[in-house]
């Protein structure tokens, strides 16, 4: 609207110029409402999309990988158009495996997920990111990354979490009464053997009195001083760290020894008869023949010596520990290691090899191992045949040939032609890798053990300290000879052994748990090994432990008056669904029956079955239309109520279905309308070494228990093929647990042995041993176990107790000479019977001698470990 003029117009210019700046506010104001409205119904838009559809789209630069789920494969040429599909996208690398239903994708950044999955739908496949893909988008950056990735969020605070727990661990673990080691990357080749070197003549001249020649006593000094000053640095400056923040050092009383011995001669050298240039001296070896008249005797030959003893015992006992670790490096497979795989490439699908890292392996693909190569994933056998070592990854411990449809592990070495393999597992989850992860975990457990070891061992140089001054002055004020008394004081420091006491039990427990492992039997901590070794009973679950192979249909007995083939095509439909060995064993024998013909046509070849389930006490029941005898004597189709059960008592039965349920192995009883109408005997095979290994057990002491869902008298038959000594019959799975109690309840150490399927068992055993060489190492929880037997051996029971017994009866044999010697010397020491130079080296023998003891551990085999005879000395 115009405004009037006001005839001033100077006065109308100005409003002409208002009334502007008024209609430019207005359009903005228009404009931004206009933007606002937009970013609303865009934001309101993108809010209902799905988080999975909003990671799909996120970009960034360069390549990446991702895996899909392909929905629609029905037969094997549809997963051939579905790889050809992706890959017409340029730049795209796509794998598709047909039984799993997985595609493997490497495709550039600016190829979205939806571009894919539009290109598989045009072909009638729908498709998805799989969950860990849809996870690694989500913390990808949209920006150019740096030269340093940034750490998702997740992976860091669980990074930041572990790390809180291992320092908290490691503070419980050291407690108030800290020790200081002394630095290994101190303790050289180059150091020990210039010290020994310069100790030869120093030794040598200090003993022999023909050989001291005329200032043989100022060369002597300079030797020494070398050695002191700089071989025995190490020690010095651990015995320093320990001063400076009050703690103590396990080297401590000998690095006194060495500066004590070394000062108390330069002492002498400087202000006594040593001075002067024909002065000669012996040994005196007995500190009660010190004669207060003659000149004090020199000790630059304690010194040195105490220095090289103390430098060769550390590089012996670092070389054994570096031994030690080598299964862990062997298990180590390194992710970046080239390997060959063969996949299928162009639109014909052509099979083409290529050269990819262990990372970038797909499951379902093929890889080819050379002869010499270290097999680097779990998987099947598809092509080749070739002697395979997989002793370190629990396998025989000679060679085994393989060939198509083997299974291969992680870790085992290939000795002899190419082996062509399908991949099933990779990465963490191989046999390997969770064997690397269950021995590190031992040994950080093993770790902190050890510290409480060293802290009672570190009691010992205090105390030590403390006696040498006590000792010295005595013996001074009783003799009158300071030198005797020097001698005694040096000695009780030379004598003493801490690090031996503290190896004492470390050492042996490494390198069981490392023997174990290489033997297939893993065992997880300290605990559990002194747990086993004091058990009085071992209780198997009879399915999977006891026998092997596959279960078959052993017999089929019918009422009298009933078809047997019905009978056994009944038990067929109740179970067609349950993935159990009994139910697959049924259901084998009911489709070979029907193939065959047999039953005639009395016998439908198909039951259907409604209403199908599983009762509280395991027994599969349903409803079923079978042809039944009608009152006039013909054969109709009735809908009945069918049952399959196993029976707890053979009182259930009459006479003729229990001496049937006799018949050996597992019976199970059908019956419909309220009547046993037959039983079938299912039965497997019974392991080679199950005999022996329950043998083995008894000849230890060990008192062996059979748990079994079976009746007694069936139950007890089978026990008795075996030499099992106790039955606990007609328990059903769900309350094994409950039996395990049971025993416990009576004061006995129980060891239970099964298979995944009663893992609830081995939970709330006293230990819990899990032997499955399938699942016993890959994809299953092992939190619940305490040991795990990866070779499925019924003797490997006796041998992990076996091993057990042995590293705990070191372990106390250990610390016993550690604690007598450490006595004795200290003894014979304040009694004057013993010299510093002998006392060093029996301090250094000690720590030798129970090293050799503990590697006692790698020399024999688990199979002689089960063995009743148990000796105190290795």
């Amino acid at each position: 609207m115009e405004r009037e003029s006001t005839g001033v117009p100077e006065l109308d210019a100005r409003v002409r110029e208002l009334d502007e700046i008024d209609d430019r506010v207005t359009v903005a104001i228009q404009e931004a409402k206009a933007a606002a409205a937009k970013i609303r119904s865009s934001r309101s838009s993108a809010e209902e999309e799905s988080a999975g559809q909003r990671l799909a789209r996120r970009t960034g630069i360069a390549r990446t990988s991702f895996g899909m789920v392909l929905y629609g494969l029905d037969e094997v040429t549809d997963a051939a158009d579905a790889e050809e599909a992706l890959q017409s996208i340029p730049g795209v690398i796509a794998t598709v495996v047909y039984h799993t239903g997985r595609a493997w994708i490497t495709a550039p950044d600016d190829v979205t997920p939806d571009q894919l999955i539009d290109v598989l739908a045009d072909i009638g496949i729908d498709a998805g990111l799989t969950r860990s893909s849809l996870r690694r988008r989500a913390t990808r950056l949209d920006t150019r990354p740096r030269r340093r990735p940034a750490v998702p969020a997740a992976a860091q605070q669980l990074a930041e979490a572990r790390a809180r727990r291992q320092e908290a661990a490691l503070r419980e673990a050291a407690g108030d009464g800290e020790v200081l080691f002394t630095a290994r990357e101190l303790v050289t080749r180059l150091r020990f053997w210039v010290s020994l070197v310069l100790t030869v003549p120093v030794i040598a001249l200090s003993l022999n009195e023909a050989w001291q020649f005329p200032g043989w006593q100022f060369l002597v000094a300079a030797l020494s001083t070398v050695v002191v000053l700089w071989g025995a640095w190490p020690f010095h400056r651990a015995m320093a760290g320990a001063l400076r923040r009050r703690m103590s050092a396990l080297d401590g009383a000998s690095d006194v020894a060495i500066l004590l011995s070394w000062g108390w001669s330069m002492a002498e050298l400087g202000f006594g008869a040593p001075r002067h240039l024909g002065f000669t001296t012996a040994p005196t070896w007995f500190a009660f023949n010190y004669d207060p008249a003659a000149p004090a005797e020199l000790y630059f030959d304690v010194a040195c010596g105490v220095t090289v003893l103390l430098l060769g015992g550390r590089l012996l006992t670092r070389y054994n520990r570096v031994r030690s670790g080598a299964l862990i490096r062997k298990l180590r497979i390194p992710s970046d290691r080239l390997v060959t795989v063969v996949r299928k490439s162009g639109p014909s699908a052509t099979p083409v090899k290529r050269r990819v890292p262990i990372a970038e392996l797909n499951i379902g693909e093929d890889l080819l191992v050379p002869p010499g190569q270290v097999i680097p994933v779990d998987g099947s056998v598809i092509g080749g045949s070739s002697p395979v070592d997989a002793a370190i990854v629990g396998g025989p411990p000679e060679p085994v040939e393989v060939k198509v449809g083997s299974r291969v592990w992680a870790g085992s070495v290939n000795h002899g032609a190419t082996l062509k393999i399908r991949v099933a597992r990779t990465g963490s989850k191989t046999r390997a890798a969770t064997l690397l992860r269950w021995v590190r975990r031992a040994i950080r457990e093993e770790d902190a053990a050890h510290q409480t070891a060293i802290r009672a061992a570190s009691t010992l140089v205090p105390v030590t300290l403390g006696l040498a001054l006590v000792a010295f002055g005595v013996w001074w004020l009783v003799t009158g000879t300071p030198g005797g008394a020097f001698s005694v004081a040096l000695a009780m420091l030379s004598c003493v052994a801490p690090v031996a006491l503290a190896m004492s039990t470390s050492i042996v427990l490494r390198l069981g748990i490392l023997t174990g492992a290489g033997n297939g039997l893993l065992l997880r901590n300290a605990e559990t090994v002194r747990t086993l070794a004091d058990v009085d009973a071992v209780l198997f679950n009879r399915v999977g432990t006891l026998t092997e192979g596959e279960m078959h249909v052993v017999a089929v007995a019918p009422a009298e008056g009933e078809n047997a083939e019905l009978v056994l095509r009944v038990a067929g439909a109740l179970v067609m669904e349950s993935d159990h060995p009994i139910s697959n064993a049924i259901t084998r024998a009911c489709r070979q029956a029907r193939d065959s013909g047999a039953g005639g046509a009395d016998v439908p070849h198909w039951i259907e079955v409604g209403h199908a389930g599983i009762a509280a006490d395991g027994a599969f029941t349903g409803q079923i239309e079978i042809p039944v005898r009608a009152e006039d004597g013909g054969r109709e189709t009735r809908s009945v109520e069918a049952r399959l059960w196993r029976p707890r008592e053979l009182t259930e039965l009459d006479e003729r279905m229990a001496v049937a349920a006799l018949a050996g192995g597992a019976p199970l009883v059908v019956s419909w309308r309220g009547r046993v109408r037959g039983v079938i005997t299912v039965a497997e095979d019974i392991k080679p070494d199950a005999v022996e290994g329950v043998d083995r057990l008894e000849e230890m002491g060990v008192t062996t228990i059979m748990v079994t869902r079976d009746a007694y008298p069936v139950a007890r038959r089978f026990a008795d093929r075996l030499g099992i000594s106790r039955v606990v019959a007609g328990v059903v799975p769900a309350g094994k647990p409950g039996a395990v109690r049971a025993v416990r309840t009576g004061g006995e150490a129980v060891v239970m042995v099964g298979g995944p399927d009663v893992v609830e068992s081995l939970r709330v055993a006293d230990v819990g041993m899990l032997m499955n060489e399938a699942d016993a190492a890959g994809g299953l929880e092992l939190d619940a176990v305490d040991v795990v037997s990866l070779r499925s051996r019924v003797t490997g029971v006796a041998e992990a107790i076996g091993l057990a017994r042995q590293i705990r009866r070191i372990m106390d044999s250990n610390i016993m000479i550690a604690w007598i010697y450490n006595a004795a010397a200290l003894l014979l020491a304040l009694v004057g019977l013993l010299h510093p130079l002998m006392a060093a080296v029996l301090m250094v023998a000690s720590g030798l001698l129970i090293e050799w003891r503990s590697r006692w551990m790698r020399r024999p085999r688990l199979a002689h470990l089960g063995g009743p005879s148990l000796r105190w000395w290795p």
